[in-house]
């Protein structure tokens, strides 16, 4: 647990001066939702979460994964407060560049540590803060605990090296991957473990698996990384629709095709009217599957999206996500004669499309919602005793 009475550490020039120990509040269960913390004392701590707030897509980004772990930190009682590490590089420079105010950017970090006085650093993603940057919030807050969490696939090699560039800064890292590869993110004295993509109740407030008289019956918006396997089905799947299920109704927006994509309410208006979401992660044609390869139980934060929704979820077998999720819940598909098998009963089994996209959405929100993702990560990091028997694996990878 983390004790703020003695975090003031010797500065160069600065003193950090810390009001007090954290406090504990009780958690109040709402039987009206599902899914929350254990009834009980969760330790109420000062949150510093460094992630890009989008200032850069006003309004247009507001569901990404950071800001559904950013609510659920609130929602924890959390005292949270958001540094956007690129908006700040952005108004260091004179230019308005992101690159030419990575400088200014990191001092203004250790000035916002300095200020608030975090017990926890939370960075996501990080290209902007430097790893010796953090190392000196660190020696600054001696008894701060700091997690970084990566959502990027691991089959990237650029990824790869992003997330382990502060290993050695941080206590823990948690990807959207799961198995032994993640010890190649460990540091000397840090470890690894899987994090599941969550739902949020409160941007996430469509029930599509409730109706049967969407407009349209499949949805994706995104694009390709130049790496994407070409045969994938994140590639091909709308060739397929249009050659094998002429009758379907598609909104594809991206890839390639005519749609434009989509940002903002646009995005969730168009995705609250559809049936089935596509959630076909991009991969690599060399990446490993299974346990211990790059493709084990990742996904795009897409699937938490269509899960709280009430999408049906159909996805790729390869990355083998009914481990996670069950089988029950959404729907696996491999390779093209499959996808259009399984998408040809759907179209025409509204009944079963609605019971597996109402299995998928009621397991969302119970056990992968926003609370319990970011509430796991403070947990794991702090070492302190689980509130929630966490349904996703909770293996540690160190060196």
């Amino acid at each position: 647990m983390v004790n703020r009475e003695d975090q003031g550490g010797a500065g160069d020039d600065e003193l950090f001066i810390c009001d007090g120990a954290a406090h504990c509040v009780q958690y109040v269960s709402d039987s009206t939702d599902h899914g929350k913390l254990s009834e009980g004392y969760i330790e109420t701590m000062r949150v510093l979460h460094a992630s890009a707030s989008q200032f850069k897509h006003p309004g247009a980004r507001n569901y990404l994964h950071p800001n559904r772990i950013h609510n659920g930190l609130i929602r924890n009682n959390h005292d949270v407060l958001w540094f956007s590490d690129r908006d700040m590089a952005r108004f260091s420079s004179w230019f308005k560049s992101r690159k030419t105010g990575v400088a200014g950017a990191n001092r203004k970090f250790l000035e916002v540590c300095a200020n608030f006085q975090p017990d926890v650093i939370a960075l996501c993603s990080q290209d902007v803060l430097r790893p010796e940057t953090v190392a000196q919030a660190r020696k600054k807050l001696p008894n701060v605990a700091i997690f970084q969490y990566f959502i990027d696939p691991l089959f990237i090699e650029h990824n790869v090296e992003h997330a382990r560039a502060k290993a050695e800064v941080v206590d823990w890292t948690f990807v959207t991957t799961a198995g032994p590869i993640l010890s190649c993110l460990a540091g000397t004295g840090s470890k690894v473990a899987f994090v599941p993509n969550p739902v949020d109740t409160s941007i996430d407030v469509h029930r599509c698996h409730e109706r049967t008289d969407q407009p349209f019956d499949v949805f994706f918006a995104g694009s390709a990384h130049k790496s994407l396997d070409p045969d994938d089905l994140r590639v091909r799947a709308h060739e397929l629709l249009k050659r094998d299920l002429p009758q379907a109704r598609c909104a594809i927006h991206g890839q390639g095709q005519p749609l434009p994509l989509l940002y903002g309410s646009a995005f969730l208006s168009v995705l609250g009217e559809a049936k089935i979401g596509l959630s076909f992660s991009q991969r690599s044609a060399d990446a490993q599957i299974g346990p211990g390869g790059s493709l084990y139980l990742y996904s795009s934060d897409r699937i938490g999206i269509y899960q709280g929704n009430g999408l049906l979820v159909f996805t790729t077998r390869a990355f083998r996500l009914s481990e996670l999720y069950g089988a029950d819940s959404l729907v696996e598909v491999d390779g093209a004669d499959d996808f259009v098998d399984k998408m040809r009963f759907f179209l025409n089994r509204d009944d079963e499309r609605q019971r597996v996209a109402r299995n998928g959405w009621e397991l969302g929100r119970r056990e992968f919602n926003e609370r319990l993702v970011a509430q796991y990560m403070i947990e794991t990091t702090l070492e302190m005793p689980y509130s929630h028997n966490y349904v996703w694996p909770l293996e540690a990878y160190g060196r």
